[in-house]
């Protein structure tokens, strides 16, 4: 199950049963420790009621690879099955679930001083360069996907172009793992509607302390750790700092969840195993699966 930002999935699979049900969560914000807030990562409460795997594992120090992400994914699938279980994958992030199920790129191994080089660059010069380059691997990253761009550069700077490389048939988990899809959901809102629950989230984060605990990590582990490089964490610095007031904190973090939300539908839109569906209707759907 796919869905934008703000669409309620975990609001939606907390009402699961749990003696029947587990999580795997794709998604690339919510793997990190200590910042539960502003990637709305499933609270303590929502994991006791259903078991969630993949949530917040990773220190903000850390960063974690595609390749790295799905072995992890393919453990607690296994964890999951052994134990009768049916496993449900949540995804905001598509390109981990993408390489989960149909396997990864077979990229070259990258030199130390092209991974520096890339390093040094930001998200709008990792795209520049991309544009000039490689164009074509712009319209196959996950928009905002820093960690894509960089590694997509890497391969295009070792001689390769990103765009072209194919993925090694039969590598993901659905031939591999011999999987059976029982449902294959996209939450698609009314606009208004999804709109709506933004805004009411991004007031939440911001009362419930995105700003402090965006201090707390940047403090501990530095302003520019990978965990801060999270959606809407550069407008929590700059408010606690006092370079904005509560209000253009809010208005910055909505609109950006805004036109993340956009980006994301656009890309789940393409995805022909994906059927769009409402939430309540998804619901439905899972609570009266077989497996």
């Amino acid at each position: 199950m796919t869905a934008p930002t703000g669409a309620g999935k975990t609001a939606l699979v907390r009402e699961l049963d749990s003696s029947r049900f587990e999580i795997i969560s794709f998604d690339s914000r919510q793997i990190y420790k200590e910042l539960s807030i502003g990637t709305a990562a499933p609270s303590s409460e929502d994991c006791e009621k259903i078991p969630h795997h993949l949530v917040s594992f990773l220190s903000p120090s850390e960063s974690i690879d595609a390749a790295k992400f799905v072995t992890k994914a393919e453990e607690a699938l296994d964890d999951i099955l052994s134990r009768g279980k049916i496993p449900v994958l949540t995804a905001g992030t598509g390109f981990y679930l993408n390489a989960f199920l149909y396997g990864m790129f077979p990229v070259p191994k990258i030199s130390e001083e092209i991974k520096v080089k890339v390093e040094s660059l930001s998200m709008e010069e990792r795209i520049q360069e991309l544009q000039k380059l490689d164009p074509k691997a712009l319209q196959k990253i996950f928009p905002n996907d820093n960690y894509r761009y960089g590694r997509a550069l890497e391969v295009n700077w070792m001689g390769t172009l990103w765009s072209e490389l194919k993925v090694e048939e039969g590598s993901g988990a659905l031939i591999s793992k011999n999987l059976n899809i029982l449902g294959a959901f996209f939450l698609d809102l009314d606009r208004k509607e999804l709109y709506e629950r933004i805004d009411s989230r991004a007031r939440k984060m911001i009362e419930s302390g995105m700003a402090e605990e965006a201090k707390r990590v940047s403090d501990k582990y530095g302003e520019d750790c990978p965990g801060l490089q999270s959606l809407g964490y550069n407008f929590a610095l700059e408010n606690i700092k006092g370079t904005s007031n509560l209000e253009t904190f809010f208005g910055n973090l909505s609109q950006s969840h805004r036109n993340y939300a956009k980006r994301q539908i656009t890309w789940f839109r393409k995805q022909k195993i994906l059927e769009p569906i409402h939430p309540i209707e998804a619901y439905k759907k899972i609570k009266n699966i077989n497996g």
